[in-house]
């Protein structure tokens, strides 16, 4: 994906999920929660960050193989052409999530979207930070067809902020559009963890796919969100690795030499006979059903909220410029923030950790700021309102962690 795009495009996503909040409001639902938002958040800046370097990995695969195998020399300037590559681009969308639903290993990073309890358009921005790495493999046979990289980029991008707005709850179902187009209606159902819904609908931009290779089901009643096994946290980086220890422990588990290589290609819910074999989808408790919380406070709320507003715009800054900074400026930016994600976790959580942690990111974040401004002459300035708004928040976070803990999460 453009990073540019996707960092011109943040501000629009901040200005939908207000306006999605107002509704559930008006309407008297609940379907945001503090926490639960920040976490999908936070894994969707880990993306970013991280896909900054996983893109030119990526994007020049792409052009290697474009142009040692392409089978056409496709022009960029043909309309048919961006028509092709928009559906092509989808069905191996299609191809690719449905892989990640049925091979353990691309599951464990496909999971992390999955995880959320809740449904709403910050979902949409929880991604995994790693499934780049087997996604960008089903998208080379464009490359081999002859579209141009630039294409691919562009369509990729046109794809992945078209899947922004199905994800809500505050739409119904759309008429005659639900027939061809992928709408929150039908990805309601893919997000569900009731039996009947279970790897359903994998669509991107369009549902024909779906339809076609028979993995469609309409909505009926409103799905419970979620995985069948819950994260059951509120840490970005746990919610990154969770399945990829389940699959360890899986296999160190495992007694034959075969199924330990197995475990990591097997469906999700494939089991060893001596493990009891295939796991079971059981139908959702109605009446037992809870949602994953933590006790909390209101300085603690206003701090993840201030500090997290400091953060969106300093991702917004860094997908920005990446394409001017050099790999070490790159790596050290991004290591502040994703050190920002960790942080966040362990005072939500209430960790011993989370709040060392947090006044040394503060800290390094001045720093890292200060080597990226330096031979401007702009660098007192910076410098000074970087300290003053990293003690501010300091401080804040030292009032956060020492405050009592309620009951609840404070709502978004």
């Amino acid at each position: 994906m453009d990073a540019k795009y996707i960092a011109l495009a943040i501000p629009f996503f901040f200005a939908a999920i207000g306006v999605e909040v107002w509704i559930s409001r008006a309407r008297g639902q609940e379907n945001h929660r503090l926490y639960d938002a920040i976490t999908s958040l936070s894994c969707g800046i880990g993306q970013q960050v991280i896909g900054v370097f996983l893109a030119v990995a990526t994007v020049g695969a792409y052009g290697w193989v474009r142009s040692g195998f392409a089978l056409f020399q496709i022009s960029p300037r043909s309309p048919l052409a961006w028509i092709a590559i928009l559906f092509l681009l989808d069905l191996a969308y299609y191809a690719v999530h449905r892989a990640s639903h049925r091979v353990n290993v691309i599951w464990a990073t496909h999971a992390v979207h999955h995880q959320s309890e809740d449904y709403n358009l910050t979902t949409a921005l929880r991604q995994s930070w790693f499934f780049g790495i087997f996604s960008a493999a089903f998208y080379l046979p464009l490359a081999v067809i002859g579209f141009p990289a630039s294409m691919y980029v562009t369509t990729l991008t046109v794809n992945t902020l078209y899947q922004f707005w199905i994800h809500t709850r505050t739409v119904g179902k759309l008429g005659p559009l639900e027939w061809f187009l992928n709408t929150p209606s039908h990805h309601r159902v893919h997000h569900g963890i009731d039996p009947k819904y279970i790897d359903k609908n994998y669509a991107g931009m369009f549902i024909l796919y779906d339809r076609l290779f028979g993995t469609f089901t309409a909505e009926e009643e409103e799905p419970f969100y979620g995985t069948v096994k819950p994260l059951r946290s509120f840490s970005s980086f746990q919610a990154n690795f969770d399945e990829l220890a389940r699959i360890a422990r899986l296999s160190r588990a495992s007694g034959r030499l075969s199924d330990k290589a197995w475990a990591w290609l097997a469906p999700p819910e494939w089991r060893p006979p001596e493990l009891g074999g295939a796991a079971i989808v059981p139908e959702v408790d109605r009446a037992a059903y809870t949602k994953f919380d933590v006790p909390s406070s209101r300085p603690l709320a206003l701090y993840v909220i201030a500090s997290f507003v400091v953060v969106a715009i300093q991702t917004t800054a860094y997908l920005w410029y990446a394409p001017a900074m050099m790999p070490n400026e790159l790596a050290a930016a991004g290591a502040v923030l994703l050190l920002n994600l960790l942080a966040w976790g362990g005072l939500i959580e209430g960790k011993r950790w989370g709040l060392p942690l947090d006044l040394a990111r503060l800290a390094a974040s001045v720093g890292v700021l200060g080597q990226l401004a330096r031979g401007s002459a702009h660098l007192p300035a910076i410098l000074a309102a970087a300290t003053v708004v990293a003690l501010a928040l300091g401080a804040l976070a030292i009032r956060a962690a020492r405050a009592p803990r309620g009951a609840r999460v404070v709502p978004a």
